[in-house]
């Protein structure tokens, strides 16, 4: 211590059972005199006078946005009353928009391609149009007409057979017919138009020539002797009759080879075909019992029997369909009857190939035309039930609605529509041919406002659909047609006159004040309302439409207490008006003011003065009175109150006194004083008046000095410390000069070793204000420990694609208490590695070569340490531990991640006295949950998170038995022990599967995100004192972009060719040779990488249901915590046999649930799912069938599907209870029944999943083998009920197993082992395991005396059977476990049990040798 001495928010008038949108699309057919302009007294009705011509097409194949026609109506009215029209496309709910519409100027343009060719057929579409003006009451006109999809030749003909092999005779006489082929077009009209040829070869046309139009091949000259065995070979070619956009036809060719065969060998003949020429059917015909075509035909060689084929085609019209099939009588006779009800609207014509062969592999072949007639079996159908309307007092012949009906018969004889009214025919008529409803006299709307009209329309033919009927199809439908007001009452105030009280005149603008209502009669009559009268400074303002009464402006009962105002309703015609009487409540608006009074005051620091030191008077400018009482009342601003007070009366005095000197006081105080009106209520008004206190200073401050702490190294000689200098608090006046000494309390160990001589101090080898200041001497670390031997741990994980540079991987360790003694030392390495190096720039760190391979190395350091004089150059050693191991790119690839919360990076690689790391911990345990070895899991990447929140550190980890295991799986089983994990690291786990793209804002404006891995060249190094760690530096970046999933190999032993093609193995269907097949049976499941946050996605597949419930897939949060990341999820589901799609963007499910104009899909059939969805809308397509198997539906947000839980098919892992689903979702969860059948090309914006490998599954059956292994046995099961004896047994006896002998459990050996003695239909129940012993040895004695005690087993014992080579067991080979009939069958999870030596057994047995914890409480046994 030293001591210092010192001296300081429109009513329609049609109204319909659909939806309308707000752009293109129409359907009309007008009436006839539709000119006659309809009119009311004020507002005429817009009318399509063109509608009846309006007959538009467009071709198909053409871009949406495709011009259609612009429609037209006309409206004479002015153009702000009723003149104004806007049109728009009605369609049904639910009905998807395919056209849309320009509302200003009616211009109708295509919103997607349409096809008009098989199997969509959009040949026609029906549009209507509504066009509504702006008059009051609004008026609306409806059109609709056809729209007609035209045909482009952009489909090519095809040949129904890739080659057309035939043998003729070579006796055959010229002119004859040799062969046929055949070829379609999908095309119409002249597309479809198709022509033959043979491509120029001379000598193959002098025999042979071709008809242009039927395809059938003859024989141009005799072929002469000589010509056997030859072979004439060409090519054909068939060209169709397109010129579409002058590219010419199109074409397509197939080979064409005639054998000439000796005269021994002739073709089949025809000797009687019944009925010859084409044949004629009626499409209602349904004799499927009679022969409608039989033929005779003989061999033509020794051997009669002849077959007939039926050719199948691959269009409707070519029997694709099968709705023919021929029969065979006999060897030489066959009949064509009809197996399928035919229908004329579909196919109008059929052309059938019947080939007859020989068993000299002679054929010919006959083509059989057949012309279906249509017959009335359509009715009539509405096409929209739309509301009319009739303006009352109307003249007659008003147009009050236009009816549409079509009839899908193919012809005009059966599909004509007429129309006739069933009732009101005394007030309404019907056109006939239109279906326009005109008025036939005028309506009064307050007698009757709505009728119902029922209108009968009916075709132009008898009804084909009741036997022996002579009546028409009929339908009748109900119309309402509305009787609309004329605007001819004047509104009516309620009242002459209204008061409103009390309006604040401090009320806000915009507050209310009150409303006023007008009545008018007239339902029609829009009222508006206005101020006419009275409104002073446009204090108020007054809503048109509704009459309420608002404050405009600023309001002062001091200047205007009462307001009179005129208000007016005006109906567009007539007019009333009343009186508002507003009075204004005077409210306490202004602030109280101060007196003159003194703004700055002055007196001495540290002096309480009793007096008032300031008195402060005010008045309220709301009294008008000063003499009056203000009801001021006064209060100190509350940073004040510590040393300030005021009365009542405004005296404010001192509560203490105040300092002016640092480093707590100040020179000047800046204090306020408030003033509040009405006695400071709760609405007093306040205002301030600002004072400043000068303080006057005193010396009450000893000084100090300015720098307490300086360095002193030990063992320094004698001399000057430093030059001391202080400071003082006080004014200049009482503050330096100052003097320095010793503190007279100092010890006298300071006083021998400290002195100061004036103002200078030294280390020795000696009526005034005084203070003392402790000065802090710091003592430097002088390296005067010498170092000891030490020893350190470096583990590298060293990455294939690493750096091709020297890396630091950690800094030799010793043993020193120093903590600047680096530059003191010198490093050298003593061992002859020339993996590994010291730095040169970076004293004691170590260097690894990029070359260095993979093992563990001790790495030998000297140490020499020269510090003189205190330590005398010596050497000590440095021992450390280096382990490398090579990671590879797929374990990086394919591990699994956790973000973790509760560790630095450094404290999750630090090594603890005689304990592991929360790394090691963690790799220890994921060995344990996925059941492999400790060397065959990896944890190498520990960093610090990317994440804002930089308390949150990444790892990445990878396991494998023999291929590395799927992340899926990895984080499947992190989640599945997440508790016990985070209790033994004590750590939080925020995020297993770490996925940037949870985050919805991280990517703007619903731009897609893709979770990219971005895996550095640089490693991700963590150094701590003695264990360092080198990792691999793997981080998740979200790319605001679609990043399509590549596949870089060829699966299941599929070769790569240079074109970039698979060449696969048989059975491996997949582009890449994927097993694109996978069954379930009701309780299995199968995990997949999890969906894209993608804004357009296309996911399809194909499903075999057996059963009518269960979950398909579903990609969203495995379990309630995962939920709090996002809640995002897809799922589709059958119920009661449709499919069932919900999609969650995290604002609300919206679900689409397919369940009518299909079948079932649980019907034996394999049935294409197709689901599209952007961030706006979602879609699902059942069978290819594009408009009735549709459903559209608009998302209620926009949104992505942000999910980081995997894709899974069959079932889920965790089921969801209705508690939880409710927290999470508000509505029930995905159903908890699994599905069953099969699930077959699941894509994924093409990318096809390899469904026979999942990624985790349970119970699942790639390439659906269990499925059809469970439907033959079924199958079998139903058959007729055979003695149980005659079925065929599993339980088979193998009696020649005698490797080791022929034991009790060999002999008669029944498959116990996978099943129990009685064969049932039901699937093995999984047995729960007894506990596993303690030992192998006790294991085995425990099986043996099983089976010793079983009594369907041999007499008699051999060990040999349950011996194992290894310690602890006496015998000396190992043979079958589990040959008794013992229940509690041998176990994967035993061998995990039996130690080190079984876990390679362990790896490799089953395709799921690394669960550890059963599946839903069961575990797998061997079998």
């Amino acid at each position: 211590m030293l001591n210092i001495g010192a001296v300081g928010k429109f009513i329609s008038l049609f109204f319909f059972s659909g939806v309308s949108d707000n752009a293109i699309d129409s359907f009309s057919l007008s009436p006839k005199g539709r000119n006659a302009k309809l009119t009311t007294d004020a507002n005429r009705k817009p009318v399509f006078t063109d509608c009846e011509s309006y007959k538009p097409s467009v071709k198909e194949e053409q871009p949406s946005g495709t011009p259609v026609i612009v429609v037209h109506a006309d409206d004479h009215d002015p153009e702000n009353a009723g003149g104004t029209v806007t049109y728009k496309i009605v369609k049904r709910e639910g009905e998807r928009a395919y056209f849309q519409i320009n509302n200003i100027t009616g211009e109708i343009l295509t919103s997607m391609a349409f096809d008009r060719d098989e199997p969509v057929r959009q040949k026609e579409l029906y549009l209507t149009v509504q066009v509504t003006d702006n008059g009051r009451p609004p008026l609306s006109d409806i059109c609709t007409f056809k729209v007609t999809v035209t045909d482009i030749n952009d489909n090519a003909p095809s040949f129904d057979s890739y080659e057309y092999n035939t043998q003729v005779n070579e006796d055959i006489k010229p002119n004859s017919e040799v062969m046929r082929v055949f070829a379609y077009d999908l095309d119409d009209g002249e597309n479809s138009r198709l022509s033959y040829k043979f491509t120029p070869n001379e000598l193959f046309s002098k025999y042979f020539r071709i008809d242009s139009e039927t395809g059938v091949v003859y024989l141009q000259e005799l072929l002469g002797k000589g010509k056997k065995d030859t072979k004439f070979t060409n090519v054909v070619f068939v060209y169709d009759n397109g010129n579409d956009d002058n590219q010419g036809p199109k074409w397509s060719k197939a080979d064409v080879s005639i054998t000439v065969v000796g005269s021994d060998k002739q073709p089949p003949k025809i000797t009687r075909r019944e009925p010859e020429g084409q044949l004629v059917l009626r499409e209602d015909f349904a004799d499927y019992s009679k022969h409608l075509v039989t033929f005779e035909a003989e061999s033509s060689i020794t051997d009669k029997e002849v077959v007939f084929e039926l050719v199948k085609g691959k269009t409707a019209q070519t029997n694709k369909d099968q709705t023919f099939l021929l029969v065979p009588e006999n060897e030489n006779t066959a009949y064509i009857k009809l197996v399928r009800q035919l229908d004329y609207e579909t196919v109008t014509e059929y052309t059938l190939t019947v080939r007859i062969k020989n068993k000299n592999f002679m054929d010919t072949s006959i083509n059989i035309p057949i012309k279906i007639e249509d017959v009335n079996d359509e009715i009539p159908n509405f096409l929209e039930f739309l509301r009319g309307s009739v303006v009352e007092n109307d003249k007659p012949g008003a147009q009050a609605i236009q009816v549409r009906a079509i009839d899908k018969d193919g012809t005009t004889a059966n599909n004509q529509v007429s129309y006739e009214l069933v009732d009101n025919q005394d007030i309404f008529s019907i056109d006939k041919t239109t279906g326009v409803i005109i008025s036939r006299v005028p309506f009064d709307r307050e007698q009757i406002a709505l009728y119902h009209v029922n209108v009968k329309a009916y075709d132009n033919s008898p009804s084909a659909l009741i036997k022996g009927s002579t009546e028409p199809n009929t339908v009748i439908q109900t119309f309402q047609i509305s009787i609309e007001d004329q605007n001819d009452n004047k509104p009516e105030f309620t009242k002459s006159t209204y008061q409103f009280s009390n309006i604040s005149e401090g009320a806000d603008k915009a507050s209310p004040v009150g409303e006023v209502k007008a009545i008018d009669k007239d339902t029609a009559s829009l009222i508006t309302y206005s101020i006419t009268e009275g409104n002073e400074g446009n204090a108020f303002s007054m809503e048109n439409t509704t009459g309420r009464i608002k404050v405009n402006g600023k309001l002062d009962f001091e200047q205007i207490e009462q307001y009179k105002l005129t208000v007016k309703a005006f109906d567009g015609k007539f007019e009333d008006t009343a009186e508002v009487i507003i009075s204004i409540l005077n409210e306490n608006d202004e602030p109280p003011i101060f007196e003159q009074y003194e703004k700055e005051i002055e007196f001495e620091e540290e002096r309480l003065i009793e007096e008032c030191i300031i008195t402060m008077t005010a008045y309220d400018p709301d009294i008008k009175n000063r003499s009056a009482d203000q009801h001021i009342v006064f209060e100190v601003d509350k940073q004040q109150k510590e040393f300030l007070s005021v009365t009542k009366d405004g005296c404010v005095k001192l509560i203490k006194p105040l300092d002016r000197d640092q480093p707590f006081g100040s020179p000047t105080r800046q204090v306020f004083i408030y003033a509040l009106d009405n006695d400071g209520g709760t609405n007093s008004l306040r205002s301030y008046a600002e004072i400043q206190i000068v303080l006057k200073d005193i010396n009450d401050n000893a000084p100090f000095l300015n720098v307490t702490e300086i360095v002193w190294y030990e063992n320094q000689e004698p001399g000057r410390i430093t030059k001391l200098s202080a400071d003082d608090y006080d004014s200049p006046i009482n503050g330096p000069p100052f003097k320095f000494r010793l503190a007279d309390s100092v010890s006298s160990e300071i006083q021998v070793k400290f002195a100061i001589n004036s103002d200078e101090l030294y280390a020795r080898r000696g009526a005034s204000l005084s203070g003392t200041s402790i000065l802090r001497v710091i003592i430097g670390d002088v390296n005067d420990n010498e170092a000891k031997d030490g020893e350190s741990n470096i583990f590298v994980y060293k990455y294939v694609n690493g750096p091709d540079r020297d890396i630091e991987i950690g800094r030799v360790y010793v043993e020193d208490p120093d903590d600047w003694d680096l530059p003191d030392k010198v490093f050298v390495q003593q061992n002859s590695f020339d993996q590994f190096d010291l730095s040169k720039t970076n004293n004691g760190m170590i260097l690894m070569k990029p070359a260095t391979p993979e093992g563990s190395y001790i790495v030998n350091y000297e140490v020499t340490e020269t510090h003189l004089p205190n330590i005398p150059t010596h050497t000590v050693n440095a021992k450390v531990t280096i382990t490398v191991k090579e990671i590879i790119e797929e374990a990086v690839r394919k591990s699994g991640s956790i973000r973790i919360q509760g560790s630095s990076i450094e404290e999750f690689v630090a090594e603890p006295e005689n304990g592991l790391s929360k790394k090691d911990l963690l790799q220890q345990h994921i060995s344990k949950i996925v059941n492999t070895s400790l060397e065959n899991v990896d944890v190498f990447t520990v960093l610090r998170s990317p994440n804002k929140n930089s308390s949150f550190i990444d790892v990445r980890f990878s396991a494998h038995g023999s291929p590395y295991y799927a992340p899926e799986r990895l984080n499947n089983k992190v989640t599945e022990h997440q508790d016990k994990l985070q209790n033994e690291l004590g750590v939080e786990f925020v995020m297993i599967s770490i996925s940037e793209c949870i985050n919805e804002t991280v990517c703007p404006n619903d731009c897609s995100c893709t979770n990219f891995l971005n895996i550095s060249r640089e490693p991700a190094v963590v150094f701590t004192n003695k264990t360092s760690f080198v990792g691999v530096n793997a981080v998740v970046d979200p790319v605001c972009d679609i990043i399509p999933r590549v596949v870089p190999e060829c699966f299941n032993g599929g070769v790569l060719l240079e074109n970039a093609v698979c060449s696969c193995p048989a059975g491996f269907e997949g582009p890449h040779c994927e097993i694109l097949a996978i069954g379930f049976n009701g309780d299995g499941w199968a995990m997949y990488p999890t969906f894209d946050a993608w804004n357009n996605t296309d996911i399809t597949l194909a499903v075999m249901p057996q059963t009518d419930t269960g979950l398909i897939f579903y990609a969203g949060p495995l379990t309630l915590r995962h939920a709090t990341l996002s809640k995002d999820f897809i799922s589709l589901e059958l119920k009661e046999g449709f499919p069932l799609l919900r999609l969650n963007f995290g604002y609300g499910t919206k679900e689409i649930y397919v369940n009518k104009n299909i079948k079932k899909l649980n019907d034996g059939a394999t049935h294409k799912l197709r689901i599209t969805y952007t961030s706006d809308d979602v879609q699902i397509e059942v069978d290819d069938c594009k408009s009735q198997c549709t459903i559209w539906k608009a998302m209620d947000h926009k949104g992505l599907l942000n999910v980081n839980g995997p894709l899974q098919l069959g079932g889920t892992r965790y089921k969801f209870n209705e508690e939880e689903s409710k927290i999470i979702w508000n509505h029930l969860p995905p159903t908890h029944i699994g599905f069953t059948g099969c699930i077959r090309n699941l894509t994924y914006n093409g990318f096809y999943y390899n469904l026979g490998a999942p990624s985790d599954q349970y119970r699942s059956y790639p390439d659906c083998n269990y499925v059809l292994l469970l439907a033959v046995v079924v199958h079998r099961r139903k058959q007729d009920n055979l003695n149980e004896k005659d079925i065929d047994d599993t339980r088979e006896n193998i009696i020649n197993y005698e490797d080791e002998g022929g034991g009790e459990c060999d002999t008669n050996y029944d498959l116990s082992v996978f099943r129990t003695n009685n064969i049932v239909d039901e699937k093995p129940v999984m047995m729960d395991n007894p506990d596993v012993p303690a030992d192998i040895s006790g294991f085995l004695d425990t099986k043996k005396d099983t089976c010793d005690k079983d009594p369907d087993n041999l007499p008699y014992d051999d060990v040999r059977h349950y011996a194992y080579e290894g310690d602890g067991n006496s015998t000396g080979s190992l043979s079958s476990l589990a040959s008794c009939t013992d229940e509690g069958d041998l176990k994967f999870n035993y061998l995990s049990s039996f130690g080190p030596r079984f876990r390679k057994l362990a790896d490799m047995y089953g395709e799921d040798p690394s669960d550890e914890d059963s599946h839903d409480g069961g575990e797998e046994s061997w079998c």
